[in-house]
């Protein structure tokens, strides 16, 4: 990027332009990209309404009252009487975002100092959370069988009483059985409005015989994950149902008939068949089941499997947490953390932090056993 460069002994910096010249900087993009300008640019709008124009007027009062703001704004989370509330992580989330950019600012010599990182700034956030790694959801062994069994006895009753037809319990099916076994994450394999390279997993991407799906991973890079053996006979039992007209079609077809009739060309007649044989008749490639979609779908199928987890249903991000789980128990740290995909061995140890103690106190009993 050819960067503006002003230099500190520019006096008249404005905030809106070395914003943009930040966002527009290193490897920023999708919903990370997302979030940033929009905190970023509510942060300048609230600056610019009490006359703070360019960087260099920024100072910690200015952090100060808003972090102040954002306080107040977890204060009325906690009433359901007053909207606008959010939590005190979503608070930090916030202010971060805005320390990162003034970092940036000060790398470029706009600002001889983060004012956010002052103390009498960071004195008016509530308390940040902090998380322990037991405190994640994690589908155990005995959740992930229970969810894969249900989901296996509603697709075979669909595709008695309905044979291919079952396509919608078939896709329920093979979704619950890459989460549980493969460690991906729901963002690689759904696809998000937010973001135009994240359009859900694709039929060109899915490679049974060397047991490994291609993704677009966090760090906006294309990865391999493992595919166990468990996943491959649902894939292909939704394969031969879905019928893809190219590779190029998605593995998690949406079900949402709006979203599928929306799809086709303008000159198209919807009545004239089926939405996915109106999608082959006009050449056009189907829209992926959601995020939020597929959220629904593992909701819906706990609900009906009866299946309870302090009060909430299985998500996306503890079918990850389970599998890394139990490779950690059976393989060790390492082998989670290649499995996980994680590029620092320490987020790891972070995310199983709780075994690690466990596992210590259990090797400590032992050494004082004789006292």
């Amino acid at each position: 990027m050819e960067h503006t460069d002003f230099g500190a002994n520019t006096t008249e910096n404005a905030l809106e332009t070395v914003i943009d010249d930040f966002l527009a900087s290193g490897n920023k993009s999708g919903n990370y990209r997302e979030s940033l300008e929009r905190v970023l640019t509510q942060w300048r709008e609230r600056l610019e309404d009490r006359g703070v124009e360019t960087v260099e007027q920024i100072s910690k009062r200015n952090m100060a009252s808003y972090a102040q703001y954002l306080s107040r704004r977890v204060d009325a989370g906690k009433s359901r009487e007053v909207d606008g509330g959010i939590s005190a992580a979503t608070a930090w989330t916030y202010y971060d975002y805005v320390s990162a950019f003034l970092s940036y600012c000060v790398r470029w010599e706009y600002l001889e100092e983060n004012p956010a990182q002052k103390g009498i700034a960071t004195d008016e956030l509530p308390p940040r959370p902090k998380k322990k790694s037991g405190d994640q959801q994690f589908w155990s062994a005995e959740d992930r069988k229970a969810l894969v069994q249900y989901a296996d006895q509603r697709a075979h009753g669909a595709v008695d009483e309905k044979g291919f037809d079952a396509l919608e319990e078939l896709r329920d099916r093979a979704l619950v059985y890459v989460l549980a076994y493969s460690g991906v994450r729901g963002g690689e394999i759904l696809s998000d409005p937010r973001d135009d390279r994240r359009n859900g997993l694709r039929w060109k991407d899915v490679d049974l015989e060397n047991n490994q799906l291609i993704v677009l991973g966090k760090n906006q890079q294309r990865e391999e994950v493992q595919l166990p053996k468990q996943s491959h006979n649902p894939l292909e039992r939704l394969k031969k149902a879905l019928e893809p007209a190219s590779l190029e079609w998605p593995v998690f077809v949406s079900s949402h008939a709006p979203s599928l009739y929306s799809n086709l060309p303008d000159d198209a007649d919807p009545s004239a068949g089926e939405p996915l044989e109106l999608q082959r008749q006009h050449g056009v490639v189907p829209p992926s089941l959601s995020t939020n979609g597929g959220r629904s779908v593992l909701k819906r199928l706990c609900d009906d499997a009866e299946i309870d987890v302090d009060g909430d249903y299985l998500k996306p991000h503890g079918a990850r947490c389970g599998v890394g789980e139990a490779i950690y128990d059976e393989r060790g740290a390492s082998a989670a953390q290649r499995v996980l995909r994680h590029a620092d061995p320490r987020t790891t140890s972070q995310m199983y932090a709780h075994k690690e103690a466990s596992e210590l106190a259990e090797e400590a009993s032992e050494v004082f056993e004789n006292e």
